[in-house]
């Protein structure tokens, strides 16, 4: 599946939305994000890893307590921590479509772009993203646990075929007085690709990620 059906499965979410009066709730949400990077990449010359700290934002509007678009958007440089590897810049983009099916339950789809650059080459990835989110509230409402699984069924790299599995993981909270939000999550995406003469790519990347904003609008 390329990234133009991708597209249009990520529109298929729309379908499962029921008409919304949009005006009655909406919640509009503005974080600012950092995170603690590592990647590490085995393609058989020894593990190449680099770490990092990355900077950038993300904003959420919720309508009507069932649907959610997300944007957000990191940048920064990861340090060699190999002699195998090299310093990097890292930026990254995405956009996600949530539509909430139970009010613990989120399906989710998404867009990212991603991009490695170093002193000699720049390598470009995008991914289509799908999976589902469960929410657990604690402390009436206060904190709320968070547990993401993913597939990603189709993965563009620039200079690299297609790996031919790829996977993705989140787990955190977020902590929410008044307006003010907090959250603290660990992600981990896991790539693995097809056997190229007798050496078999794989790559992980994962991110620690705090995050501080404001939640404006209606209350659930």
């Amino acid at each position: 599946m390329g990234l133009r059906n991708g597209a249009s499965v990520m529109a298929g979410f729309g379908l499962l939305i029921a008409p919304v009066q949009v005006a009655a709730q909406v919640t509009v949400s503005g974080s600012v994000l950092v995170s603690q990077v590592e990647h590490r990449v085995s393609a058989g010359r020894g593990v190449e890893q680099t770490s990092g700290t990355i900077f950038g934002g993300a904003g959420t509007m919720r309508l009507a307590s069932r649907f959610e678009i997300t944007v957000q958007g990191q940048s920064g440089t990861l340090n060699a921590d190999s002699a195998f590897a090299d310093d990097r810049e890292e930026a990254e983009g995405e956009v996600r479509v949530a539509v909430l099916a139970v009010p613990w339950l989120a399906l989710e789809g998404g867009l990212s772009a991603r991009s490695f650059a170093t002193t000699l080459a720049r390598q470009r990835w995008t991914a289509l993203h799908l999976g589902a989110e469960a929410r657990l509230a604690f402390v009436g409402g206060a904190f709320e646990g968070r547990i993401r699984g993913e597939l990603l069924p189709s993965v563009s790299v620039t200079g690299l075929q297609a790996p031919n599995r790829a996977v993705a993981a989140a787990a955190g909270f977020e902590w929410r007085s008044g307006a003010l939000t907090a959250g603290l999550q660990y992600a981990l995406e896991r790539y693995d690709f097809p056997l190229v003469e007798t050496v078999k790519r794989h790559e992980q990347l994962s991110l620690l990620t705090v995050s501080l904003g404001l939640r404006l609008g209606s209350r659930d």
